[in-house]
């Protein structure tokens, strides 16, 4: 699956229901979400991930933060009562409309369209922070891996990295278009679903030994794995890394 693909969805993603794709709570959806409420989640959501990765960089820099899938900005405009500068970066130009309609930080928050596999709009070193939640476990792991990599090259030295990754994958019959054995007629209509970005997000997961490993390829020292718990029950982990 490649990047167009995943940048389709989210476009059809941001026009259709935009705040519960970012936050899918079953109750919100049909564009439910009020934005308050909705963005207060976010202020919960940062503090507690600050907080505890605080208590393994206690002299972290509050200089510069990155937000990688920032969507319409939960994250990142929390993420200004803890740094005097945040980046938010994601795939979708109509998510990150959104994100400025909301932005209440000025020129302390931008907002960066980024539609490629890398992240060298920013040269080695560029954040005291790399933030990332609820983002890679809808990217194709090639994707993943290599925008771990990339998290790693823009960290500055000691500094962190935090995200959080799904490790294992649905259920056979809980995915998208699992027909077995599928007929010709169905692997025509999934090509027609995928190339009008109609599939709806996917579920992608790394396991957590490869994780720990290209980390520390890239040049990271990991900190911390803690469980994190989605609604949907699969196997996720919160990763704390420190840049050599």
């Amino acid at each position: 699956m490649r990047l167009w693909h995943t940048r389709t969805v989210w476009e059809n993603l941001a026009r259709e229901d935009p705040y519960w794709a970012v936050l899918t709570d079953p109750d919100k959806s049909g564009n439910r979400w009020q934005a308050d409420e909705f963005f207060a989640t976010g202020v919960g959501d940062v503090r507690t991930s600050i907080d505890h990765i605080r208590t393994h960089c206690p002299h972290l820099p509050t200089g510069r933060v990155i937000d990688f899938g920032c969507g319409v900005g939960r994250l990142s405009q929390a993420l200004a009562d803890h740094f005097d500068e945040v980046v938010g970066v994601d795939v979708s130009a109509g998510m990150l409309e959104l994100a400025q309609r909301h932005n209440r930080h000025g020129d302390r928050v931008r907002y960066v369209h980024n539609p490629a596999s890398h992240l060298r709009a920013w040269p080695d070193d560029s954040f005291d922070l790399v933030f990332s939640l609820i983002t890679l476990q809808h990217v194709p792991p090639a994707l993943s891996r290599r925008y771990l990599r990339e998290f790693v090259r823009i960290c500055r030295p000691g500094g962190a990295i935090w995200f959080q990754l799904t490790a294992t994958n649905p259920p056979v019959g809980r995915r998208r278009f699992s027909w077995y054995p599928p007929t010709h007629w169905q692997r025509f209509k999934r090509w027609l679903v995928r190339i009008a970005g109609r599939e709806g997000m996917s579920m992608n997961a790394i396991p957590r030994s490869e994780v720990e490993a290209l980390l520390a390829a890239a040049g990271a020292e990991l900190l911390e794995v803690s469980p994190h718990h989605p609604a949907d029950g699969l196997q996720s982990w919160y990763y704390l890394a420190r840049k050599c």
